[in-house]
This record gives C-alpha cells, sequence and structure tokens, in this order.
C-alpha cells in the first residue's frame, strides 16, 4: 500500500507541480511526456506485485 501511495504522489509531483515546466520546454523531445507516462503505468504493476510477494 505504501509504495502506490509513493508512486500516487511522485506522479503528482512530475504531472502538476512546477515540475512539469521542464519537461515542457521546446528544446527536449516531442515524446518526453508520453514517457513520463509510461514510467507511472509501468511503475503500477510493479508495486502491486511486490506487495502481493511478500
Amino acid at each position: 500500500m505504501e509504495r502506490t501511495f509513493l508512486i500516487f504522489g511522485l506522479s503528482v509531483l512530475a504531472l502538476v507541480s512546477p515540475m512539469t515546466v521542464w519537461w515542457l520546454r521546446p528544446s527536449l523531445p516531442w515524446y518526453l511526456p508520453f514517457v513520463i507516462w509510461l514510467v507511472i503505468i509501468l511503475l503500477i504493476p510493479w508495486a502491486h506485485r511486490r506487495k502481493e510477494n511478500r
């Protein structure tokens, strides 16, 4: 359960906070927001699997 909340908090930090200014700069690749979403999506099943194996 704690890992799920940690991933949620990191997702909010990356997608809603002033940090969005960093990854929305025109000099960065256009696909960077999609990579950030992909990382978040891949971390969610990882957190659930690790929790269930305990």
